[in-house]
């Protein structure tokens, strides 16, 4: 196929997805014979668009936007929370302080949808049964908040992101109609579990690490709306009540519209996997490899060495991440970073042990010193395993799992009256 022709063939592919993406979305503009739609005094078509979990680490939370039709103004526009800009001035700063200014704004919703789902994210639009001033309602307030005065706030990951925003907008257009519904709900959800569920890799195990006891709180279902998905799930089941006060499914019409191809950038899950027996794999792993290079470094040089280098570089790896979780947790606002049980496992003391395990191990010096500081970190890392196992305790075992069997192995490994192969003497050559 010649280049030319190839060309001509993806601009087809893409205007036919295009057009595909209009006739499904368009169709939603059509009148209606029901309570939003019967009364010529609404100029108002509200719906909810859910986009499912994309690639990028934070896309995996999912995002929404509503989408407001005016069509006496000729507005047609979706405002959603939750934008960013890397450039922002000190942005870096903010972020890891926990102070991020994250913004809302209009698009867009057909090109919205369009990028969404060729980003391989699956769209819900829920179509709302609103009476004419619940319309007006949230129609006024996005509009005010998209303000440039209005549209800036402090972003928290959990608490005020763009699925509480839009939560808190639909719930103040309706009377607070869908917290009463959702708010003494309670679930068996948490912000940790919610976490885990939703990412994986280096992400998932970053998060369960830096989480701390706030985040293993029980969720009730309207804190749970903090993802997307969880709210257009709830909104098949609320009722809210019309200008005569009778009950009516919030939710009038829902349409799913799938990528272009049918392939899902991620498939959600629908609860969290189980962290600790893959966690602990790992760690037994990590764990045995010490012992073996303990008991080999009795009679091979080498295996002192590798022995030195891998105790000192995990003592390196866990004194620095502990200190990073003692500033987060005393030092930012960042709330769910804080009463980390996890900061037992990953002590600063560690530190000590850069120099001294090398100094033990390939020197012969400072080993009581070395073995008394492995058994204290070995000591907090059992501790920090029985504070998990406590009524309510932190939901960190996954994390426990991981690094105790290294702090364990370490401590024997280090322990006094053990010997390694003796470091090699240059030889002395006398000269007569």
């Amino acid at each position: 196929m010649t280049p030319l022709r190839h060309e001509r063939r993806r601009a087809v592919h893409r205007a036919l997805a295009l057009l595909v993406t209009v006739l499904l979305v368009g169709g939603l503009l059509a009148p209606r014979a029901t309570a939003q739609g019967a009364d010529s005094a609404s100029a108002y078509v509200v719906r909810v668009v859910t986009f499912g979990q994309g690639h990028e680490v934070f896309e995996r939370f999912g995002h929404n936007a509503l989408w407001i039709s005016d069509s006496r103004a000729g507005r047609d526009v979706a405002y959603h929370w939750g934008l960013f800009d890397f450039n922002e001035p000190d942005f870096l700063v903010r972020f890891l302080t926990g102070d991020t200014r994250y913004s809302m704004g209009p698009a867009d919703p057909r090109l919205l949808i369009e990028h969404e789902r060729n980003a391989g994210r699956p769209v819900t639009i829920q179509t709302l049964d609103l009476t004419p001033d619940q319309a007006r309602t949230l129609a006024d307030f996005v509009r005010w908040n998209a303000l440039e005065e209005n549209r800036y706030y402090r972003y928290d990951y959990y608490r005020d992101n763009c699925s509480t925003r839009l939560r808190d907008a639909l719930d103040r257009a309706v009377g607070g109609a869908i917290r009463r519904a959702t708010d003494s709900a309670r679930t068996a959800l948490s912000y940790r579990r919610e976490s885990v569920r939703l990412t994986d890799g280096a992400a998932q195990a970053g998060i369960d690490v830096a989480l701390g006891r706030p985040a293993d709180e029980p969720l009730s279902a309207w804190q749970s709306f903090f993802i997307p998905m969880r709210l257009r799930d709830a909104l098949r089941e609320i009722q809210v009540s019309d200008a005569d006060g009778h009950l009516h499914p919030i939710v009038f019409r829902e349409q799913l519209v799938m990528p272009p191809d049918g392939r899902l950038a991620v498939t959600e899950l629908t609860e969290a996997p189980r962290l600790a027996p893959r966690f602990a794999i790992v760690g037994v792993v990590l764990a045995a490899l010490v012992v073996v290079l303990r008991i080999m470094a009795v009679t091979r040089r080498g295996a002192a060495w590798g022995l030195a280098v891998l105790g000192a570089g995990w003592s390196l790896v866990c004194g620095l991440l502990g200190i990073v979780l003692l500033l987060a947790w005393f030092f930012t606002r960042h709330v769910f970073w804080g009463m980390n049980a996890t900061t037992l496992l990953l002590s600063p003391v560690s530190l000590l042990l850069v120099v001294l395990i090398p100094l033990s191990i390939l020197r012969n010096r400072a080993r009581l010193a070395t073995a008394r500081i492995s058994i204290a970190v070995a000591i907090l890392g059992c501790l920090a395993a029985v504070v998990t196992m406590l009524p309510n305790g932190p939901e960190s075992r996954a994390v426990v799992a991981l690094l105790l069997p290294t702090h364990l192995a370490l401590a024997w490994a280090l322990r006094r009256g053990t010997s390694v192969a003796a470091p090699r003497v240059p030889r002395r050559l006398d000269i007569v």
